[in-house]
């Protein structure tokens, strides 16, 4: 009996062995999930350079508001501009000066055919995710005007940088002439000579999520 007992218990611990050792190891789960970018519009900075006296002195500002209702959603950082459409309140221009900032409010964009917004959005994207170009298509006074930007990638800030060179081409000549107007005294320099200058330049540093 104490024999047929032994040999029932090898045999079980033999068969529980084997089943161990031709155990398959259990398949590791990777996870497939495609990471994904779009502008934070909340966290983007848009700002602005213009010009005045002989010297050509910089007043510098920044929109404090960005409006992107239909995000882009790629999975490329630079992607996420493509064909991205924005638009900017001219109510949020900002220059910490309220005097100058009611003036170019009221007397520039104030006598323009599209007086609530500027917009726009990004086309013809070439570069990888550190660097390249792209083109702002920006419309003030009814006008769209193609700007060059160059971009670069830090993490996930988006940095552009470009300029308006001639702020004619938005065919504002009564709205520049307006503002001129009003802070003649103002842009005289030294030489005493006003001047306006009638390029700015832009930048804006835009947070993707």
């Amino acid at each position: 009996m104490k024999k047929i007992f032994f040999y029932s218990l090898c045999c079980t611990l033999l068969i529980t062995s084997c089943k161990k050792e031709n155990k398959q190891p259990e398949p590791t789960t990777q996870d497939t999930t495609q990471q994904t970018y779009t502008v934070d519009a909340n966290a983007t900075e848009v700002h602005w350079t213009a010009y005045k006296t002989t010297a050509k002195t910089p007043v510098s500002g920044v929109f404090t508001r960005l409006n992107i209702d239909k995000p882009i959603v790629s999975d490329t950082k630079q992607g996420a501009f493509v064909n991205l459409n924005f638009s900017i309140p001219v109510s949020s221009f900002f220059s910490k000066d309220e005097t100058r900032d009611s003036k170019i409010k009221s007397l520039f964009f104030g006598v323009m055919k599209e007086t609530e917004f500027i917009s726009g959005n990004f086309s013809n994207i070439m570069g990888n995710e550190e660097e390249g170009r792209m083109n702002l298509n920006l419309k003030m006074n009814g006008e769209i005007v193609n700007i060059p930007m160059k971009y670069t990638i830090d993490n996930n800030i988006v940095t552009l940088n470009g300029t308006i060179t001639n702020l004619m081409d938005w065919k504002m000549e009564t709205a520049f002439n307006s503002l001129h107007k009003a802070c003649e005294v103002l842009h005289k320099g030294e030489d005493g000579i006003s001047r306006t200058w009638e390029d700015v330049a832009i930048s804006a540093k835009a947070v993707l999520k």
